[in-house]
């Protein structure tokens, strides 16, 4: 135990990657204290890996993730079925949004659609693609999530931008569905 309250190596590296981590997470699981268990628990493993502290080697940011996406998936497998998880994010419990007040009503009205369609086109994508989004949103490079996902670096950059058009795809679609319904009750209500 350290007494001196000197921060040792892997503290530092906790402290910086905490966050990112449990942003991952939670866009993996969509519950707060499922999310903070995964990643207490990914920490713990990876310390216990490679325990970083005086003297030892710097903690690997790769592997940290690669070991909260195992945990995450583990979590969901004994929690509910994948089918079940599909309807969670369809519901926007997934995808994390932190959005400034809006100005007006409307506006909160319009982004709270956005919110719902962005949700939505992200449950339709494969785990795999939701993966690869969320990685990078977690501020991974290509190499950490090459690792983390077990692939080779220099597929990564293709696997982001496919499952960014299969994103912007499907998001398009469904407002374009959005936009055709809304015609067709104005017609029938006119």
């Amino acid at each position: 135990m350290n007494h001196d309250h000197t921060p040792t190596q892997f503290e530092e590296f906790y402290r910086q990657e905490a966050r990112a981590v449990y942003r991952f997470v939670y866009s993996r699981v969509g519950n707060h204290a499922d999310a903070l268990e995964v990643v207490q628990e990914s920490f713990l493993a990876l310390y216990r890996l490679k325990p970083g502290g005086e003297g030892g080697d710097c903690p690997d940011r790769a592997l940290l993730f690669r070991l909260a996406r195992n945990r995450a998936i583990d979590l969901l497998r004994r929690r509910r079925t994948r089918d079940a998880f599909g309807q969670e994010a369809a519901t926007g419990n997934v995808l994390p949004f932190r959005i400034a007040e809006p100005r007006t009503p409307e506006d909160a009205l319009l982004e709270k659609e956005r919110e719902q369609l962005a949700a939505a086109a992200l449950a339709g994508l494969s785990e795999r693609d939701r993966e690869c989004l969320a990685l990078r949103r977690s501020g991974l490079n290509y190499r950490e999530i090459a690792s983390a996902l077990n692939v080779n670096p220099t597929s990564v950059g293709q696997l982001i931008n496919r499952a960014l058009r299969r994103f912007a795809d499907a998001y398009e679609a469904l407002l374009g569905k959005k936009g055709t319904d809304e015609k067709a009750g104005k017609t029938r209500g006119e």
